[in-house]
């Protein structure tokens, strides 16, 4: 019974959640310009650099969702 009970608070939990919104077209032009700056900023020249590369994704990639 308490299983249940659980798996009927989760359901109810799993649905009170909002539904995802698809991206909008400004932030995918945000995020496009933002591959194309890390890419500049950061070329392939070394294993060390394409890691920075990365994390200049994330960071300023993080910066078209605010």
């Amino acid at each position: 019974m308490k299983r249940f009970l659980w798996a009927l608070v989760l359901a109810g939990a799993v649905g009170m959640t909002p539904n995802p919104k698809p991206a909008d077209a400004a932030a995918v032009s945000c995020l496009t310009d933002t591959i194309g700056d890390c890419d500049g900023d950061f070329p392939n020249d070394s294993e060390y650099l394409i890691a920075i590369r990365g994390w200049c994704y994330i960071i300023r990639g993080a910066f078209c969702w605010f």
